[in-house]
């Protein structure tokens, strides 16, 4: 009975990959040959290809071979692999009700692919996905009178790869969700690409160029718009109305006419960092009514006309943070409160106006509430000099790269930051053969100076520190004398000889020098690493180490001795039996 069950199992295994060898073996490639070989009387060229469509079975390629066809509207309702390897050009129809060249409907044209297409139509969509999933559009060339791609109640859409351009929507997403739109040129249409209740979407990577609007979103939630190119648009590169959890970051928003990026109505959990927005004439206006948790970080909001801007409608909320960015060189304000409401008591935290280490030096609203990040040029020895944003005295590492002019005898050196330092070496001899001099530092638009100064080696033993010797004691086994200490190093040991079992009180003398070895004050140097502790002595802290190489080596070697014990114990536990004869 067993062995019957056993075969059953296995035949029924067998059949599963027979029907899985049979689905396989029938998807196969139906070619949709040059328009001239359609000529059936009484049936446009549409509906002759539509029947080779309705023909063809689920997992199928259509590959198209003629290099033009007019007049197509074609409906798509199984999963189909639609393709042209050759640039196939094909216009839409103006009779079709459907007012698109792809037509792909339903659930059951899940999986469906459209590649390799020049689309043209003047009546129209493109390609048009109603109430579908898992479709991919890529590599298509489309030009469209309403949307080179438009999405409407499906998921799981990837839209890559295309140039779509004089269109009244690039590409169009409406009541739909999880949508991929990655590396796709968008050029010269009304909108270039356009969200509307949609959630969960992907912006990556695409060029977005020369459209009234880059992106509008409209009552949306987790919208992610990463490393993309939004230039040249005529009024707002990124539009925002009633959006929720949207992050932008990464991306350069440069020449647009009006906004580079636009808020109105809700803005709620807005991540806004790490983005280039330049040559707008408003870098940022915010003019949402509801501004709860927005965070604007590590961006880069230079040469607008105004930087950030608060509009008439703008109701503050704390549960802000605008901090850390470089809001320098805009023609007018950096930060400019004249259209709001809170004129007299907007607060925003610490960033960088340009250089303007006084209050009265920043190009901001005066009535503007900002702690102002301050720029601080030193030495770090060896003729490494260091240009640091700080704040409060802390460096400000999420401060967005800055660059930064080092001069000196008339040499000029860029330097950009990273985590807010700006480092640049001029070589070991520097600090020696400049003494005396000055070296400039220009950041934003202010000027820093700092004396070059050097002192020469005392004793190369003691890195320029005078040592204090030990103390002399009588004949007998010597103790050690004292050690002189100075600068970064160690001095001689002096070594004196006394009593048995003596000490010899000059031996606990420290002495610190004038200067160390480089002759100049280093911050980088100064930061030494701390003195190992490691105590044991019989008083109460019987057993101290504060070092965790050596506590670790303890543990380990702890552990090493408890299995050893443990093995031998349990060896000699082990029964011996005796064997007679």
């Amino acid at each position: 009975m067993k062995n019957k069950k056993n075969i059953l199992i296995v035949l029924l295994f067998l059949s599963l990959i027979a029907i899985m060898s049979i689905n396989t073996a029938t998807a196969k490639t139906i070619s949709i040959n040059d328009a001239s070989s359609y000529n059936q009387t009484g049936l446009s060229l549409s509906k002759q290809i539509q029947k080779i469509i309705d023909t063809a079975t689920a997992g199928d390629t259509i590959k198209f071979l003629g290099s033009f066809y007019e007049d197509l509207t074609l409906t798509i309702n199984k999963k189909l692999n639609i393709i042209s390897n050759s640039g196939t050009i094909i216009s839409g129809s103006d009779s079709s009700s459907l007012k698109t060249i792809f037509f792909i409907n339903g659930s059951s044209a899940s999986g469906t692919t459209i590649s390799g297409f020049n689309l043209d139509n003047e009546d129209g969509n493109g390609i048009t996905l109603n109430n579908t999933k898992n479709i991919k559009a890529s590599k298509n060339n489309i030009t469209a009178k309403d949307s080179g791609v438009s999405v409407s109640k499906s998921s799981n859409i990837t839209i890559n790869n295309n140039n779509i351009t004089k269109s009244d929507e690039g590409i169009s997403l409406k009541d739909s969700n999880n949508i991929y739109v990655e590396n796709n040129k968008l050029d010269n249409n009304n909108e270039g690409i356009s969200l509307d209740s949609t959630n969960n979407v992907d912006i990556k990577s695409n060029n977005i160029t020369n459209n009234k609007n880059g992106i509008s979103l409209k009552s949306t939630k987790k919208t992610n718009i990463i490393n993309n190119k939004v230039y040249n648009n005529k009024k707002s590169g990124i539009y925002s109305y009633k959006t929720q959890y949207t992050q932008i970051k990464y991306n350069n928003i440069k020449n647009n006419e009006e906004t580079g990026i636009l808020a109105e109505g809700i803005l709620t959990n807005l991540n806004l960092t790490h983005n280039n927005i330049s040559y707008n004439h408003y870098g940022i206006r915010l003019d949402s009514i509801d501004n709860s948790y927005v965070t604007m970080k590590t961006n880069s909001i230079r040469y607008n006309v105004e930087g950030i801007s608060f509009g008439p409608n703008y109701i503050d909320n704390k549960a802000k943070d605008i901090s850390s960015n470089d809001i320098s060189s805009n023609t007018g304000k950096d930060v400019e409160l004249r259209d709001s409401s809170y004129y007299d008591t907007l607060e925003i935290g610490p960033n960088w106006y340009g250089g303007a280490n006084a209050d009265y030096l920043a190009n901001i609203c005066p009535k503007l509430k900002s702690g102002m990040i301050q720029f601080k040029l030193k030495s770090g020895g060896n003729g490494v000099y260091m240009g640091v944003f700080t704040y409060n005295g802390q460096t400000m590492t999420d401060l967005p790269p800055i660059d930064v002019l080092f001069i000196v005898n008339g040499e000029k050196i860029w330097v950009t930051t990273v985590n807010g330092v700006a480092t640049v070496n001029f070589g070991k001899n520097f600090d020696k053969n400049q003494a005396g001099g000055i070296l400039n530092a220009i950041a934003g638009v202010e000027r820093f100076q700092l004396g070059i100064t050097y002192t020469e080696n005392i004793n190369n033993n003691n890195n320029g520190k005078t040592p204090v010797n030990g103390g002399t004691g009588n004949p007998g086994n010597g103790g050690l004398g004292g050690l002189g200490i100075g600068g970064n190093g160690l001095g001689t040991i002096g070594i004196g000889t006394g009593s048995p079992g003596g000490s010899n009180p000059s031996s606990n003398q420290l002495s610190e020098g004038a200067s160390s070895s480089s002759g100049s004050s280093s911050a980088a140097q100064s930061s030494t690493q701390q003195a190992k502790v490691i105590n044991i002595d019989d008083g109460e802290n019987l057993f101290k180490i504060e070092d965790s190489q050596a506590l670790g080596i303890l543990i380990i070697g702890l552990l090493l001795g408890s299995i050893i014990v443990g093995y031998m114990l349990r060896r000699d536990k082990k029964p011996h039996f005796k064997v007679e004869k």
